[in-house]
């Protein structure tokens, strides 16, 4: 027992020892902590859907092209229609069917946007190049190709389905309220790491000072070891006095192995909020703690406490942003329950003439002016799933409520649990210290009656162990006193602000593709960007070159050479 003992005592001290205090070991956990990290990811997710929910409202311009060769066999009454004929009391001129041929050339230019109160509004552009077997006969034809053009807006605004921000912005209003929530979700998971740190590293600070206690104690058996020799060589004592005196050696020496155990198992729990594992692999490391346990209790008022727990507390605030988010889907169903009426408006100028210049002109002095209003509706015969949905929602946005309601009953109950457990801990700590003293002076008194030779090893080494014990109870008081403040300041969220931490939410880091599949560590350090400078040749200006006149190029170049 003894080797084993000599090697563990070893393996202990054979750790390289980091000093830190408990502000260094929080920042450590908040800069390394995956937990802090993951809620953090979460949080920028989160601010990532409020854009997509904002893309409904966001302008975007449209555009098509198309190519168009027909070839069409005409019947009579086409053939007609399209200035064909016969001689009159003579043969027709055809005797096979007269294809009518068509080159067009379509393009469309749209800007469309929505607005807040569900109004859409088109403004666009349409361009035709027609090119077919009328126009190129001249006359009847005039143009050819023939450019024909229509510029118009056009509203559309809902009156009662998909109506006003309550329909329009319910996307966005619950996408914003996650956000919120999940950011008051990694503000808790922090003070929570936080309170966590706080706790495993009072109880390394409680089991290597146990470790002290239990080193004590095996001196005072080894004390009691050698005067117990020393008196049976004497022929005072008998000689199982010395195996009693013996074994307690042996005993107290196990209770070391067991508080160093105890010590190696606090230190690693410890260390699994704020290291790495290439950190844990290289070397091994153990925790000296600067700070020591405090026994001090700040003034504290229940009512106070509460109230700061019921205002501040991060699920509360969750429980705040949910009904807001139930609220808005709430709106959103009764609209959507509702029939579809619509007012259409439009209004346009139409243009013609042989070239894109020339038709603008003529459709911006109103050559061919357009407008229209009018009302488009749609109403479901049976609206069962409409109102289904709108009382689902309804139903939810209750039950958020009552779970709001639920949820601050539970953290008053929470504060006050954890107030009473601060206020008997303290009076825990005092009952050990009497415990602890009064231990002390039996042990010594104890001690004198052996060595007047009233008493007996085994009695004198049982109160030994009741000092060691109280020793150990009363740090164990103390470190549960300490790690009971912790818990009550995370109640009442109040913790960050003890600890003089100050939460910034920082901007969402720009979208980057990753260099590889294994995620880099997030550094909270700002890293300048440098500027990079090139010297380019100044660009040729391109000839001046009208737009129209380009377009008209490249429609009319083909048609009218016959490629």
């Amino acid at each position: 027992m003894l080797l084993s003992f000599t090697a563990s005592a070893v393996a202990v001290e054979s750790a390289t020892e980091e000093r830190l205090s408990l502000r260094a070991v929080i920042l450590k956990a908040l800069e390394n902590n995956n937990d802090i990290m993951i809620e953090d990811l979460g949080r920028l997710v989160e601010l990532e859907k409020i854009k997509v929910a904002s893309q409904a409202l966001n302008p975007k311009l449209e555009g098509s092209y198309i190519y168009q060769s027909i070839r069409t066999p005409q019947n009579t009454q086409d053939y007609i229609a399209t200035g064909g004929g016969i001689n009159p009391g003579a043969t027709p001129i055809l005797t096979s069917p007269n294809t009518f041929m068509q080159r067009n050339h379509v393009s469309k230019l749209t800007l469309v946007d929505k607005l807040a109160t569900g109004a859409t509004i088109e403004l666009g552009t349409t361009m035709r190049v027609l090119n077919n077997s009328i126009n190129r006969r001249i006359p009847p034809g005039i143009f050819n190709p023939e450019w024909e053009t229509f510029t118009g807006l056009t509203v559309t605004q809902p009156l009662l389905r998909g109506f006003g921000k309550d329909a329009n912005l319910a996307e966005i209003r619950i996408a914003k309220a996650n956000a919120k929530m999940a950011d008051y979700e990694w503000q808790s998971r922090t003070s929570a790491v936080v309170a966590e740190v706080m706790k495993r590293y009072y109880d390394v600070i409680f089991t290597r000072e146990n470790i002290a206690v239990q080193k004590e104690g095996i001196e005072l058996a080894e004390k009691l070891l050698g005067d117990t020799r020393k008196r049976s060589n004497e022929g005072v004592a008998a000689n199982n006095d010395v195996v009693v005196a013996e074994a307690g050696v042996y005993q107290r020496r196990e209770e070391v192995l067991a508080a160093e155990l105890q010590y190696i198992e606090r230190q690693n729990a410890l260390q699994l909020l704020f290291k790495r594992s290439n950190e844990v692999f290289s070397k091994s490391a153990r925790i000296v703690p600067v700070d020591g346990l405090s026994d001090f209790m700040p003034p504290t008022s229940r009512t106070e406490l509460m109230g700061l727990a019921v205002n501040n507390r991060y699920e509360v605030k969750q429980a705040e942003e949910f009904i807001n988010a139930r609220n808005a889907q709430t709106q959103l169903a009764h609209n959507q329950s509702l029939s579809r009426l619509d007012f259409v408006a439009s209004g346009g100028l139409h243009g013609l003439d042989g070239n894109v210049g020339q038709t603008y002109s003529n459709a911006f002095q109103s050559q061919g002016p357009e407008w229209t209003a009018g009302v488009q509706f749609s109403v479901p015969l049976n609206r069962d799933n409409q109102k289904a949905t709108e009382r689902l929602a309804y139903h939810q946005q209750e039950q958020a409520v009552r779970q709001a309601e639920k949820l601050r009953l539970q953290v008053l109950l929470e504060v006050d649990t954890v107030y009473n457990r601060v206020r008997i801990d303290q009076e825990r700590l005092a009952a050990t210290r009497k415990s602890r003293e009064a231990a002390r002076q039996s042990a010594d008194a104890e001690l004198k009656r052996l060595q007047q030779g009233v008493s007996t090893s085994y009695q004198v080494l049982q109160l030994q162990r009741n000092y060691s014990q109280a020793q150990s109870r009363e740090l164990a008081a103390l470190a549960d006193f300490n790690k009971s403040l912790a818990d009550l300041y995370l109640t009442t969220a109040t913790l960050l602000q003890k600890q003089r931490i100050n939460i910034t939410v920082p901007a969402p880091p720009p979208a980057v593709a990753p260099a590889n599949l294994l995620p880099q560590p997030v550094k909270s350090a700002v890293v300048p960007t440098k500027t990079v400078e090139a010297t380019k040749k100044a660009p040729v200006p391109p000839k001046k070159t009208t737009l129209g006149g380009r377009i008209s190029k490249f429609f009319g170049r083909g048609e009218r050479t016959g490629e």
